[in-house]
């Protein structure tokens, strides 16, 4: 698509495009656009099968249920705090021994802008996403959340070097100052 079609891009009189970073509006869309279907694990899985199911689908974290209704959720970082160094068997001990329980959820018609501000003040990474009578119907992470802010972020923002502060010092000295502090005696 030409530039000029795009109908994401304002132009100026000028003829300078101005390219919208990110818009209120953009935040008030529902998660629906973001979910990812949800994992799930009964509670009387072995921590060992939910790591395992964790890594063949490659996701961070399962959602814990009895009779399709959440219960508790298990991360990464259960696995590090909870599980790393402890002397549980992972084979037999069952996840509800190390998940936590009654997580936040939200619905799916919940805005992105709600989900951010509930990971935020939680330090949440992961919210389940459920309907009316709490069964899991998907998962939001903060990886989905910043993949779909970054799609609306303006060509040079997704054009900066990896360390734009060591570029700029290497272009930009700080100080053409002698170093005060070398020794005097060279």
């Amino acid at each position: 698509m030409n530039r000029k079609d795009d109908p994401d891009i304002v132009f100026t009189q000028d003829a300078d495009p101005y390219i919208p970073a990110l818009e209120v509006n953009d935040l008030r869309r529902s998660l629906r656009s973001l979910m990812k279907p949800a994992i799930t694990v009964d509670i009387d899985t072995p921590i060992r099968d939910a790591i395992r199911l964790m890594q063949s689908k490659r996701i961070g974290c399962v959602l814990v249920t009895s009779h399709r209704k959440l219960l508790g959720i298990f991360t990464e970082r259960d696995v590090l705090k909870k599980i790393v160094g402890s002397s549980f068997d992972l084979r037999v001990t069952p996840i509800t021994e190390v998940m936590t329980i009654n997580p936040q959820a939200l619905n799916e018609d919940d805005t992105i802008a709600y989900a951010l501000n509930l990971m935020d003040l939680g330090g949440y990474r992961h919210i389940p996403l459920v309907n009316d009578l709490f069964e899991p119907v998907g998962l939001c992470s903060v990886k989905d959340i910043i993949s779909y802010l970054v799609q609306h972020f303006a060509d040079e923002v997704l054009n900066l070097p990896p360390h734009p502060l060591a570029v700029a010092e290497e272009e930009f000295p700080l100080s053409d100052e002698p170093d005060l502090l070398a020794d005097d005696e060279a």
